[in-house]
């Protein structure tokens, strides 16, 4: 019997995963190592710099970044959190009314301007209420995971800000916070029509806007990859069985299935001054996998 090959992992501890994670769902092919990371963004910073890890979960809109300065990793075209991000803007109705078109001039809070739910924020704003990245001034409390990336000028770093309190006190016309932290207090949604924004998305893209995907190094043995990816795979059905998705399901795994929101979130990435251009299929799958 040959000797299984050793695989190291970061991946956060989902539905999904969790399988994998304490070997119910296996491989013997394979011998996962896995590396913990609370939060799993931290692990971001140093699969871009060092490449530590022949495969890591990471933010699609770092990869992105990653690739865009030829940093040696490729997609796995596997989706392992994502959803619609028009609800995941919010302001203080104490301060007036105000509809997703006010925020031209104005200043809104995002936790880093190259994070993913910001790019997806951004772009719908833009496409569907007119209000491009530059008509706001962003206002972050940290700084891009790529470390050679610049901010545009109309970003600025407030450091262990509360960007919610900004927005209470009027400092900031709104912020963007993912759903899954829940209603900031004493903040509303700006978009009004919240399903009906994402409905009319939909139909347009006939995607779900993908937060987090997985990576590996140039270099790594890419049989013990597959394996890995077909381990992925079944987790996903294991935790979600074909017959109770909806239309909707963001957690989709094969390159045909994931491209249309890949490709939304590299146009949204160049329109807003992430990248320096858009990238191919093949440049970012290994070939493998097309």
């Amino acid at each position: 019997m040959s000797q299984a090959k050793e695989v190291s992992i970061v991946l956060d501890t989902y539905p999904h995963t969790s399988a994998i994670k304490d070997g119910s769902l296996s491989d013997p092919d394979i011998k996962l190592n896995f590396t913990e990371y609370r939060p799993i963004s931290k692990s971001f910073d140093d699969m871009l710099r060092d490449q530590p890890f022949d495969i890591c979960e990471m933010a699609l809109g770092t990869f992105l970044q990653g690739l865009d300065s030829k940093t040696p990793i490729r997609l796995l075209p596997i989706v392992m959190g994502g959803e619609f991000h028009h609800g995941s803007l919010w302001y203080n109705p104490a301060l007036g009314a105000m509809g997703p078109a006010d925020l031209k001039g104005k200043k809104v809070g995002v936790r880093a301007y190259t994070q993913t739910t910001g790019v997806w924020v951004r772009g719908m704003l833009s496409e569907q209420f007119g209000v491009s990245s530059g008509d706001v001034t962003w206002v972050t409390t940290e700084a891009p995971h790529a470390a050679d990336y610049k901010c545009p000028p109309n970003v600025e770093l407030a450091q262990g800000a509360d960007l919610a309190d900004m927005v209470r006190s009027g400092e900031l016309a709104a912020v963007i916070m993912g759903t899954k932290q829940g209603a900031p207090k004493g903040l509303e949604r700006l978009v009004p029509d919240v399903d009906g924004a994402i409905t009319e998305w939909f139909e347009k893209h006939q995607a779900v806007p993908i937060n987090h995907m997985v990576v590996f190094r140039e270099g790594a043995d890419i049989d013990a990859v597959h394996k890995v990816y077909d381990l992925l795979a079944a987790g996903l059905s294991k935790a979600y069985p074909a017959e109770g998705r909806s239309g909707r399901f963001a957690l989709q795994c094969g390159v045909k299935n994931v491209w249309n929101a890949v490709e939304m979130a590299m146009k949204y990435s160049y329109e807003q001054g992430l990248i320096s251009r858009v990238f191919t299929m093949n440049e970012i799958f290994h070939e493998s996998f097309l």
